[in-house]
């Protein structure tokens, strides 16, 4: 899609364009720009704001620009802002301290990244912060005007004073052969091929040749070349008392805009995009387009009298650097909304395509609509309608039924009259009407309050379905035919109901959602006949007989979900409050096989940033959704209509996200991310932020990670851009993040994370330590036992010291008493040796006197008295005897 298309200025822009051709400016409205289809679809556009409620520090953009790395930078008041489409990130002097100044001026792209310019420093940017300068020496009095790249690894920077300053190696310089002739100011550079470049000055346009070290004036010296802009085969330069030129290779001036037609022109925003065309903004309000040389205003009402400073273009996306309003990003719509001023800003309940492929949509309050081709036409109670808010809308034998609170209006499709009604007094249960739906067998489905499941049969009569006396104050709201034939019909508080192909009661289901979930908005059978339904608590599959529920912790954007609309690649477009979020067939499928509690699906949302005419979609009505015959999918909103076209936006054929891995944060520290992380030793909390560029939906994205490589549980990514680790164990890692796209996989993306370890944390220290501890272990256990043995022997030693004690003292009364028997025996022995001998010799001698005692004659006794002597010798020595005896029995018992 062309950018033309995109804004598709219709008769009204080629009236301005003669108008402009006489020299009179005229703003298109913004009715004015869009040109309707075959279908009545209109080509719109959407603008979004970023400001300072949406992340940015201050709403005046001094400058714009895209990095190398995709990412659009921002220079506010407040600090510079790096911008993914979806998280502005700030960068200021709190956060950022190697940058010396808060509020930077001007960009200039060269191919090391942005040099931005301040009141004394410049700083190149790229992806993050790469260097800053300190450019005090050289803007004393004055301040920096252009910077380019000098092609030797070096910079010049030329500023207000008109000089050129050469920054090599950290030492300024003044470029020695830049010596013009007059006093000037230089206004800007400009790069060529073969080491050359153009500078702008307020007298004249200059040529320099940085080989053959020569600056050449190429314009009349009177010529100020405020802006140079465009290509290096497609340059122009803009004179604020000339006009605007094209300049060609000879170095001659074509005009393209003459000082009357670009006195409207803000200079700073002049860009040339890549059809030839110029883009500027207005000094009132509103854009600028020259084409073929001739200037359109186009005036978007967004931008009220907000002034646009810098343009950026870049395929059919606007990139405005606005003055009060911050970023504003013009980008085509995703979603369509109707070519119809009599529907914009309706509140949309039921819509239908008849089977002539006109579509009938029902509102609130104001009546019926048909859209047919280019034309809208409308019915209300006016024309006959019943009821101005219409809550289901079907259509039979060529006849449209629009439900109502008042019953069911009969409408003839061919001429959009009214023909009938169908109320209570004909039979319905109820005169508040849910649904009206045709099978195939023509029989028109009517679902009403108060347990109503009615039908006109083939032959248009009335009948009821007979259901138990239980549900007979049951609301029906949703049906679907099956591939079985059966009918299916969602309840309020009631759950499934199956009605046979006879119009016959089969079985109640109730799904596992707790009262006031319990309401099916919308039921979907898959290829595989397995039943999805839309419900007041997410949405709920029914495969084999068992149920398994999609909540909002499960990925849905909103608790309730009020449609699910098949596309013809097997996805499913469901609405609800906030928008409309698709799941792939690829997601439907994974979710029905998976086990996995916490499963999370990936999907797409589309709102208001999308295109939709508001982001909260209808529910409650029948159909809340429908694809049209082209495969379009409309969608109900309280603020319009909003057509998506799934087969262009489902096709996934865009260019590859730019997942890019932005900074490691330890503690304040955060560092640029390389192509691995390395965690410093000691260090448990890190964390790892990433950006995801896209200025297209952000939404479209589902991001999933894992680090643990043993297992293959994927967490997903809810909408933050960094993920914190805390207490990894020391060793390698690989961070895996994979990106789904409209719910397929796009892009796998791994970082190398390396936790060092300390010395404390080293496998050698680990089996040293294990070592250490074991003889450790060994030594206090030898000591234990040695010190119990010691105290066991001690006591044992103690105890037998005791014992040695005690018989030593038993021992030396033995001794003693030893000693007494020795003396005793010795006493003994004496006696034995002096007393007993004595008289036993004396008797001894005596007995032989006796026996010779005729022999003897001098004995001087007689035999008598030597017999009486022997006798008291013998007793003398028997008590001797006895008295040894006593001795000897006395030391028997010691």
């Amino acid at each position: 899609m062309s950018f033309k298309l995109v804004y598709g200025f219709s008769f009204f822009a080629l009236l301005q364009l003669l108008i402009l051709i006489l020299g009179v400016q005229v703003a298109l409205a913004q009715k004015d720009t869009f040109v309707p289809d075959s279908s009545g679809i209109a080509k719109d556009y959407v603008m979004e704001f970023w400001d300072n409620t949406m992340g940015l520090p201050q709403n005046a953009v001094f400058a714009l620009e895209k990095d190398n790395s995709g990412y659009l930078w921002i220079a506010t008041e407040e600090g510079l802002v790096r911008f993914d489409g979806g998280f502005p990130k700030v960068f200021d002097q709190e956060n950022y301290p190697e940058m010396l100044e808060q509020t930077y001026y001007a960009f200039f792209k060269t191919p090391a990244g942005i040099w931005a310019s301040s009141d004394r420093s410049i700083a190149l940017l790229e992806k993050n912060i790469k260097k800053v300068i300190d450019c005090s020496e050289i803007t004393e009095k004055t301040w920096i005007r252009s910077i380019v790249e000098n092609g030797e690894g070096g910079l010049l920077i030329g500023n207000q004073k008109g000089q050129i300053h050469s920054w090599t190696d950290g030492v300024f310089s003044l470029l020695d052969f830049w010596k013009p002739s007059v006093k000037l100011e230089i206004l800007g550079f400009f790069s060529l091929e073969n080491s050359k470049l153009l500078v702008g000055t307020n007298r004249g346009l200059y040529e320099l040749d940085l080989k053959s070290k020569q600056a050449n004036l190429v314009s009349s010296i009177d010529f100020s070349a405020q802006k140079i802009f465009g290509t290096v085969g497609s340059i122009h330069v803009y004179s604020p008392d000339s006009g605007i030129f094209r300049l060609k290779e000879d170095y001659s001036l074509e005009q393209l805009l003459t000082y009357e037609q670009s006195k409207g022109i803000n200079p700073s925003s002049l860009v040339l995009d890549s059809e030839g065309k110029i883009w500027a903004g207005s000094l009132e309000k509103g854009l600028i387009l020259v084409e073929n040389g001739i200037p359109r205003h186009l005036d978007y009402p967004e931008l009220k009298t907000y002034s646009v400073r810098k343009i950026i273009k870049e395929d059919e996306n606007l990139y405005l650097g606005t003055m009060g309003k911050g970023l504003a990003l013009l980008k085509p719509a995703r979603v369509k909304q109707l070519n119809s001023a009599v529907l914009k800003q309706k509140n949309i309940k039921a819509i239908f395509q008849a089977s002539d492929s006109s579509v009938w949509i029902g509102t609130k309050s104001t009546g019926l609509y048909r859209v047919k081709s280019e034309t809208t036409s409308s019915l209300t109670t006016a024309e006959g309608l019943l009821q101005n808010t219409v809550t289901t809308i079907g259509s039979s034998k060529g006849k449209i039924y629009s439900g109502s609170v008042a019953g069911i209006t009969v409408i003839d499709m061919d001429s959009g009259k009214v023909i009938g009604k169908i109320t209570q007094e004909d039979g319905l249960t109820s005169n508040y009407v849910y649904a009206v739906y045709e099978d195939s067998r023509d029989w028109l489905w009517i679902l009403t309050r108060y347990g109503g499941i009615h039908y006109l049969d083939e032959n248009g009569i009335l009948r009821k379905v007979s259901l138990p006396e239980t549900f007979s104050n049951t609301n029906f709201v949703s049906i679907l035919e099956l591939k079985d034939g059966q009918i299916a019909v969602g309840s309020m508080n009631g759950g499934l109901f199956r009605i046979s192909s006879k119009g016959e009661f089969l079985q109640n289901q109730v799904l596992p959602l707790t009262p006031g979930e319990d309401v099916i908005y919308s039921i979907y059978e898959d290829e595989g006949e397995d039943l999805w339904f839309a419900t007041h608590g997410g949405i709920v599959l029914l495969k084999d007989g068992e149920f398994k529920t999609l909540k909002k912790r499960n990925g849905l954007k909103s608790r309730s979900v009020y449609s699910i609309t098949p596309d013809r690649s097997g996805g499913v477009w469901t609405s609800n409050n906030f928008g409309v979020q698709y799941f792939s067939k690829d997601e439907l499928e994974r979710f029905k096989s998976s086990a996995v509690k916490d499963f999370f699906i990936a999907g797409t949302l589309y709102d208001k940033g999308q295109g939709m005419p508001n982001s909260e979609a209808n529910g409650l009505i029948f159909p809340a959704a429908i694809r049209d015959f082209s495969g379009k999918v409309w969608i109900p909103t309280v603020e319009g209509v909003g057509v998506i076209q799934p087969f262009t936006i489902s096709e996934n054929n865009l260019a590859q996200s730019g997942f890019v891995w932005d900074e490691l944060q330890l503690g304040d520290q955060k560092i640029p991310i390389g192509e691995r992380v390395v965690i410093p030793e000691g260090v448990r909390m890190f964390q790892v932020s990433f950006s995801l560029i896209d200025f297209e939906n952000q939404a479209q994205y589902s991001l999933f990670y894992k680090i643990d490589n043993k297992k293959d549980l994927w967490q997903p990514i809810k909408g933050q851009r960094q993920l914190i680790f805390n207490g990894l164990k020391p060793g390698s890692y690989n961070l895996e993040v994979k990106i789904l796209r409209n719910g397929k996989l796009e892009q796998h993306a791994s970082l190398p994370i390396v936790v060092s370890a300390s010395v404390t944390e080293t496998t050698a220290f680990k089996v040293s330590f294990i070592v250490v501890l074991i003889l450790l272990t060994i030594f206090f256990v030898k000591y234990y036992f040695n010190i119990k043995l010691k105290k066991k022997l001690e006591a044992m030693v103690s105890q037998r010291t005791s014992e040695l004690r005690s018989t030593n003292e038993q021992l030396r009364d033995a001794l003693g008493e030893i000693e007494n028997q020795n003396s005793v025996l010795m006493d003994i022995a004496w006696n034995q040796s002096h007393l007993v001998r004595a008289p036993l010799t004396k008797a001894m001698g005596i007995n032989q006197l006796l026996i010779k005692y005729p022999h003897y004659t001098e004995v001087g006794k007689s035999k008598e008295e030597l017999e009486i002597e022997l006798l008291e010798t013998l007793k003398k020595l028997d008590q001797i005897v006895k008295e040894t005896h006593a001795k000897s029995e006395n030391l028997k018992n010691k």
